[in-house]
């Protein structure tokens, strides 16, 4: 319950909010609130009716002599319960919320949001061996060095022995590199503040050895996985190494929503030059955007969040953040030009957090359930996902705006148009035109109202999981019971 210090008091009543409100007019309404009394710690207040009756009801003021430190709007609605006004039902007090009072408070600002979550954000610097041909035919050589890509990341996980941290897949990824899984071979994480110091070596051959070092303050990171299809990957860091530089990091705090117009915080390395922070808003809240992966040959399509901060370079892999300084987001791309070749302003993609953790919880359990983790490549884990064989599209999409939360919302119906042929969907009987409405996993049931939840939930499934899914069918509703998931109805997604 929301509490309201003596000056920030300012539950405003006007007669014109009821006319609007569709309020009888008969009705009496609150016209005004005042504190009335007080005796020791014991404040009184009254509160005026619009019919000139009074009402009254006491709390105890701040213990650090802050008056009406322990207000709630809710001592106000319990007091309009005793006069028969409303009932002490939850229904009516979000009634009484909206109908009945205009509540000015203190926001958080941008600034404090900055500083919640600057201690989570981290430059990332990864190296690389890439070849290139330097002269002209037929006097040219073949050189391999050692080249410095950057981005950003956000601690995700700690504990006392490592931290994880969440980038972009193609922060660490190089088509051009020398290292066969074309992961980098060095990643070095820095926080705000700290100068990023690159020295070069000694070394005759980049191929098998680094030419540069990266000194300073940085942490030396290791990939434990990822995918090129989600554009995630996870690192892993000694949380004391990291707490050595700098003692305030943590893991970020993830939102529990976003909606359209909210603040959008990116905080990532742009070109490379540290820790840098811009502004703006959601733009659109979930769309797909389709581009040719880091390998340079497979046709990605990534869920995104539009938001119009600015981003260049280096912002990849870095948080985006609400006003409260909690992640909503990973930024991964941005549009550079438009269909008909002018530049595009503002128009910058970032990849929901309610998928990116899914995503990066997928990998980390499997990296804590494996009996090898060591760095070698052949450990390096990809996203592991129920498989049922079937496309989904969204059909009936409807939209609306909810008074309470102050919110525009979107819901749909997820609807199966494919059902591929011997599939897992197919054996267990779901039908093209079945409508998904909810995913049982493990008795915990996951309501569906836009269509990329069914493919994003499946994420979360683990062999050993029980899978019920249940749908509407010609009107009636149905279970099909996928059962116990085995380790051959997963499918691995790079």
């Amino acid at each position: 319950m929301k509490k309201f210090r003596a000056f920030l008091l300012l539950i405003v009543i006007l007669p014109c909010i009821f006319l609007f409100g569709g309020c009888s007019i008969t009705d009496p309404y609150v016209i005004g609130i005042e504190k009335t009394e007080t005796i020791g710690t014991t404040d009184t207040y009254t509160i005026y009716y619009s019919d000139n009756t009074t009402s009254t009801f006491t709390v105890e003021n701040g213990t650090d002599g802050k008056d009406a430190e322990n207000v709630t709007i809710e001592d106000i609605f319990m007091s309009l319960v005793e006069r028969g006004q409303y009932s002490d039902t939850n229904e009516d007090y979000l009634k009484f919320l909206s109908e009945y009072l205009d509540i000015i408070v203190e926001n958080n600002s941008t600034k404090d949001a900055v500083v919640n979550a600057t201690p989570s954000v981290l430059s990332i610097y990864v190296e690389h061996p890439i070849t290139s041909v330097v002269g002209e035919f037929p006097m040219y050589e073949e050189v391999t060095e050692s080249k410095i890509y950057c981005g950003a990341g956000v601690i995700y996980e700690m504990n006392d022995e490592y931290s994880y941290i969440i980038t972009n897949f193609h922060v660490v990824y190089q088509i051009d590199s020398e290292i066969s899984t074309k992961i980098a071979r060095s990643i070095y994480a820095y926080p705000y503040g700290q100068s990023v110091v690159i020295d070069e070596t000694d070394s005759s051959n980049a191929i098998t050895s680094p030419t540069v070092a990266f000194g300073g303050n940085g942490v030396e990171c290791t990939y434990i996985g990822g995918s090129m299809n989600y554009d995630i990957a996870i690192l892993k860091v000694s949380t004391v190494s990291l707490k050595a530089v700098n003692p305030d990091a943590k893991a970020v705090t993830i939102a529990d929503g976003y909606s359209l117009a909210d603040t959008a915080i990116a905080i990532g390395n742009p070109e490379g030059d540290g820790i840098s922070v811009t502004s703006g808003i959601i733009s659109v809240v979930s769309e797909e955007i389709s581009m040719t992966g880091v390998d340079e040959k497979t046709e990605v399509t990534f869920r995104v969040m539009r938001i119009d901060s600015a981003i260049n370079g280096g912002n990849s892999g870095g948080g985006v953040f609400n006003d409260k300084g909690e992640l909503i987001g990973i930024v991964n791309s941005k549009l550079v030009m438009t269909a008909d070749g002018s530049a595009a302003d503002n128009i910058a993609y970032a990849l929901p957090y309610d998928n990116v953790t899914k995503v990066a919880e997928n990998i980390i359990d499997q990296y804590e359930t494996s009996t090898n983790k060591s760095s070698n490549s052949s450990s390096y884990i990809n996203v592991s996902k129920l498989y049922l064989g079937i496309a989904i599209s969204a059909e009936n999409t409807k939209t609306s705006y909810d008074y309470q939360t102050d919110e525009i919302t979107i819901s749909e119906n997820a609807v199966i148009v494919n059902v591929s042929e011997n599939s897992l969907a197919q054996k267990k009987g779901m039908l093209e035109g079945d409508i998904i409405t909810s995913i049982v996993i493990n008795d915990s049931e996951y309501e569906i109202s836009r269509y990329y939840q069914v493919s994003e939930l499946l994420l979360t499934v683990r062999v050993g999981d029980s899978v019920l899914i249940n749908v509407a069918r010609d009107n009636l509703n149905q279970s099909i019971v996928i059962g116990t998931v085995s380790s051959d109805m997963m499918n691995f997604i790079v």
